[in-house]
């Protein structure tokens, strides 16, 4: 992160960085299991019609060859269909633990990654960013860590303190890429590109206590990734990510058999069913701010350590600090009403851009 001089606090902080006017925006998921993901990933895209965000990336911490197509099945339907992806190497057969619909979303719509192991080769410079190409060449080796390399390229070739990674997924990527050290796509290690380029850091974990997506898989790479981190920080609790319920609309006003967001839903969830969706609450944070929804949990300045079973305490610091967690500033039924009505948004129809929330 640039240096930042003359602050007293944790809202001075927050509220006195000047922003860009439009985001640029890394995610990575779980999408696998969980109604939340693709409604996360969808979510992002709608927002890129709005002109809010560039979402650059949606990188799979999971090895499911069904993640990266399904993703760009969601990009391509929303009109993005060169948005890379990439998953961790090797990719193999894992299906959902309930409510299928990832092979669903790969076989039944439009999206040309067709196989998790055909996401792009970062090393490729321009056709990187221009077409989906195969890793045809690559070593056995290097396909394991095609996510990292994806960020090294992407984070490389961007401006530094221009970058907003929402990890609404496990660790692994990150880590790797905290690890990472120069190669051909930079000279730069993973922790140098990480504090030059990445302006905040979004997650969907609490910061007191337990987390689904820390505890259940690899926990110390969590540890390691967040007690290090040195720049801005914001967590998507549980409490608002489970206050926020959805569902009703999205499975029974979409055409399902047209929309991949109304499909994964009602295969997710059932017809007229509705859920937390946790991942789309950090995603609504990491694109439009505190906006009128939420405020910070903190008033005053501390951060989160996390142990190696991936708990995590709250400390109060002296001076300023870059960590906060989200709190509600509207009922959670206001929210969940605007999230589903956003949800509902279909490529062609009107953008709503005279509103006077999430309007960067």
């Amino acid at each position: 992160m640039r240096p930042l001089t003359l602050l007293t606090g944790l809202v001075v902080f927050y509220g006195g960085i000047a922003m860009a006017s439009k985001k640029r925006l890394i995610i990575d998921t779980d999408l696998l299991s969980f109604d939340d993901d693709p409604l996360a990933v969808g979510l992002a895209n709608i927002f890129q019609s709005w002109g809010q965000v560039e979402l650059i990336g949606v990188f799979s911490c999971i090895s499911s060859r069904f993640a990266p197509p399904g993703i760009d099945a969601i990009n391509t339907f929303f009109g993005h269909p060169n948005i890379p992806t990439a998953v961790r190497k090797p990719v193999d057969y894992l299906h959902p633990e309930f409510g299928e619909y990832i092979t669903g979303l790969t076989d039944n719509f439009v999206q040309d990654v067709k196989d998790g192991a055909n996401t792009p080769d970062p090393g490729a410079l321009i056709a990187f960013l221009t077409q989906k190409i195969s890793l045809k060449g690559y070593t056995s080796n290097t396909r394991g860590h095609v996510p990292v390399l994806s960020y090294r390229y992407l984070l490389s070739t961007s401006e530094d303190n221009s970058i907003t990674i929402a990890v609404i997924g496990f660790w692994d990527n990150i880590y790797q890429l905290l690890n990472s050290g120069p190669d051909d796509i930079s000279p730069h290690t993973g922790a140098e590109l990480l504090s030059s380029k990445v302006r905040e850091l979004v997650i969907q974990s609490n910061d007191v206590g337990d987390s689904y997506n820390i505890y259940m898989r690899n926990a110390t790479f969590a540890q390691a990734v967040l007690n290090w981190w040195p720049g801005r920080l914001v967590f998507a609790n549980d409490d608002v990510g489970e206050s926020t319920v959805i569902g009703t609309r999205i499975t029974t006003e979409l055409d399902v058999t047209k929309n991949p967001l109304g499909y994964a839903l009602r295969a997710n969830i059932g017809y007229g069913q509705k859920h937390y969706v946790w991942d789309a609450v950090a995603i609504y944070y990491a694109v439009c701010g505190l906006d009128d929804i939420f405020h910070w949990k903190y008033e005053h300045a501390g951060h989160a350590k996390f142990n190696g079973s991936g708990t995590a305490t709250w400390e109060d610091v002296s001076g300023p600090s870059l960590q906060n967690s989200l709190a509600f500033s509207v009922p959670n039924t206001t929210f969940s009403a605007r999230l589903e009505n956003i949800l509902l948004w279909e490529p062609g129809q009107h953008i709503p851009k005279g509103r006077s929330w999430c309007n960067n």
